[in-house]
């Protein structure tokens, strides 16, 4: 074998124990996100006192502002539709030859 090709190899093979080592010192121990054990029992409160807190909170005018994982809401953004059924039948009516030939021009089945 060549000298290119022994250098080749060594560095296919470096390339590929450097994935397999990088899991070598992960040991699971419960501390990560979604871990089983809870550390901090420190602040133990009461079904009704967090209840009372959250109704505080959602007292606060800044409370409607945010979205998200804070309100545990998401944003609607159209819930109501921009036109009625009859307007986008009209419009779909109403295309030209040459319009309704590029719209089935985006038609892929082939039918």
């Amino acid at each position: 074998m060549s000298v290119r090709s022994k250098l080749f190899f060594a560095i296919l093979a470096v390339a590929a124990a450097v994935p397999a080592t990088s899991f070598a010192y992960w040991v699971p121990d419960n501390s990560e996100q979604g871990g089983t054990e809870v550390y901090d029992w420190s602040n133990m409160k009461s079904r009704a006192q967090v209840l009372q807190e959250l109704k505080e909170a959602k007292a606060d005018p800044t409370w409607d502002t945010r979205q998200g994982e804070a309100t545990g809401s998401w944003p609607q953004i159209n819930a109501a539709p921009a036109k009625t059924r009859a307007q986008v039948i009209n419009e779909l009516e109403s295309l030209t030859a040459a319009q309704r030939a590029y719209i089935d021009s985006f038609d892929n089945t082939g039918a």
